[in-house]
C-alpha cells in the first residue's frame, strides 16, 4: 500500500506542476494549488504543512478508508475521493471553503459531519456499497447546515425510499435520484413545491416512474423544471400540460357542485317538478303506481298496475280502502277524508303524494327522497288510469 507523503508529491507530482530542479522541496509544496493522485493504490494520507495553498485534491480510484490528516488544506474547495473504502464521512470541518465534495462508490451510510462546511455547493455521495437492506441516512443537523447554500445533490442508487428528509434543502438547483426505491409520487409533486429553484431533476429507474402521467404530473408540479430524467422540457409542453391541469380541475369543480338525484339521503327542497294531469274520477275501478326515475337530468315515470281490494264513493267521509300491491307495485295507498287520496311511504323509502278530488281544480303531490313534484289540472287521471 502507498502513502501519500512530502517526498511522494515532490517526485511524482505529473504535468506542470512538476518540481524543477533547483528547487527545493518545501517551496514546491508550498506553490502547489492541484494535487493529481488518482489511481495510485493510496490508502492514507499524511500531513502535510507546507500545501497551504491547496485548493484541488484528486484522490479517487485509490483504496483509502478513512478521511484523515486534511488540517493543512484550509484553501480546499474541491476534493475528489469517488470509488474508495471509506466508511465515515469525518475530520472535513478543517476545509471551511469546501465548495464540490466527491464521494461515489464508497461504504458510508450517513451523510454527516458537515455542519462546519457552510460553504459546500455540491455533494456526490451517489451508489454507497451499503449493507443489504440499508439505505443511506442523513443527519439532521448536517442538512440544516447544507440548506443554507447546497445546489447539486446526488444520491442515486442509495435504496433510499423516500425524499422527504431533504425537504429543507430549499436552494437545491438540480437533484439525482435515480435508482432508489422511491414509490409515492403524490410525494414528489409535494416536495417539487418547497424546491422553488430546482432546475434538473433525475428520478429515473424508481418504482413511481411507472405509474400513470408521471411526467407529466412532475411538469405541471414545477414552473422551474428544465430537465426530467434527461429529458428537455419545452415551454410549449409546460403551457398545453398546464392548460390540460385546469380544464381537469374545473371538471372536477363542475362534478363536486352538482346535486346527487342518487342519494336518498340528500335535501332536494329546492328541486321540483310540475306536471299537468286529468282530472280524477269519482269512482276508482283501478289504480295504478308510478315509480320516478332520473335519468341523464331527466325525470321518467313507469306505471305499475295493482287492484285496490276495497273501496268506497270518494265524496263519503272517513272511508278507508286498504290496497294490495302487485308484485311491480312501489307504493302503499291509503284514502283518507274529504276526498283525498295519501300514499304513504313506507320503511323501504317508498314516495308518498296526495291527491285532490276537486274536479275543478284536481292536484296530484309527489314526494320522493326530498323531492316534490306537483300535478295539476287534466293529465292527473290518466296519469292512475
Amino acid at each position: 500500500m502507498v502513502k501519500l507523503t512530502a517526498e511522494l508529491i515532490a517526485k511524482q507530482t505529473p504535468g506542470h506542476n512538476k518540481r524543477r530542479a533547483d528547487e527545493s522541496v518545501e517551496h514546491y509544496l508550498a506553490r502547489l494549488t492541484h494535487l493529481p493522485f488518482q489511481d495510485r493504490n493510496i490508502d492514507s494520507i499524511e500531513s502535510i504543512p507546507p500545501c497551504r495553498l491547496l485548493t484541488v485534491i484528486y484522490l479517487y480510484d485509490n483504496a483509502l478508508t478513512k478521511i484523515e490528516n486534511l488540517n493543512f488544506a484550509e484553501n480546499l474547495t474541491h476534493l475528489y475521493l469517488q470509488n474508495n473504502r471509506i466508511q465515515k464521512l469525518e475530520n472535513l470541518d478543517c476545509c471551511p471553503k469546501l465548495q464540490k465534495l466527491y464521494l461515489g462508490g464508497n461504504q458510508i451510510q450517513v451523510l454527516e459531519g458537515l455542519d462546519k462546511n457552510l460553504q459546500i455547493k455540491e455533494i456526490y455521495i451517489e451508489n454507497q456499497r451499503l449493507p443489504e437492506g440499508e439505505k443511506l441516512v442523513f443527519e439532521p443537523r448536517t442538512l440544516h447546515c447544507l440548506s443554507q447554500g447546497l445546489e447539486i445533490l446526488n444520491v442515486s442508487g442509495n435504496n433510499l425510499d423516500s425524499l422527504t428528509e431533504l425537504s429543507c434543502l430549499d436552494k437545491l438547483q438540480e437533484l439525482s435520484a435515480s435508482n432508489n426505491r422511491l414509490e409515492n409520487l403524490r410525494e414528489l409533486v409535494e416536495l417539487l413545491s418547497i424546491w422553488p429553484r430546482l432546475k434538473r431533476l433525475d428520478t429515473n429507474r424508481n418504482p413511481l416512474c411507472s405509474k400513470g402521467r408521471y411526467r407529466e404530473r412532475l411538469i405541471v408540479a414545477s414552473t422551474t423544471l428544465e430537465m426530467l430524467d434527461g429529458k428537455q422540457i419545452t415551454d410549449n409542453s409546460r403551457q398545453f400540460l398546464t392548460s390540460w391541469k385546469a380544464s381537469r380541475e374545473a371538471i372536477q369543480t363542475r362534478e363536486r357542485s352538482r346535486p346527487d338525484f342518487d342519494n336518498p339521503s340528500a335535501a332536494y327542497s329546492s328541486h321540483r317538478v310540475s306536471v299537468t294531469l286529468p282530472s280524477i274520477g269519482t269512482t276508482v275501478t283501478r289504480a295504478q303506481s308510478m315509480s320516478i326515475h332520473q335519468m341523464s337530468g331527466r325525470f321518467m315515470f313507469r306505471r305499475c298496475s295493482f287492484t285496490p281490494t276495497c273501496f268506497r264513493q270518494p265524496r263519503r267521509q272517513g272511508f278507508t280502502s286498504e290496497i294490495s300491491s302487485a308484485k311491480k307495485s312501489q307504493f302503499q295507498i291509503s284514502f283518507g277524508q274529504n276526498g283525498h287520496r295519501k300514499l304513504t311511504a313506507g320503511s323501504n323509502r317508498t314516495p308518498s303524494f296526495h291527491s285532490s278530488q276537486n274536479s275543478n281544480h284536481p292536484e296530484l303531490t309527489i314526494s320522493s327522497h326530498g323531492r316534490m313534484f306537483t300535478a295539476h289540472g287534466s293529465t292527473a287521471q290518466s296519469a292512475l288510469k
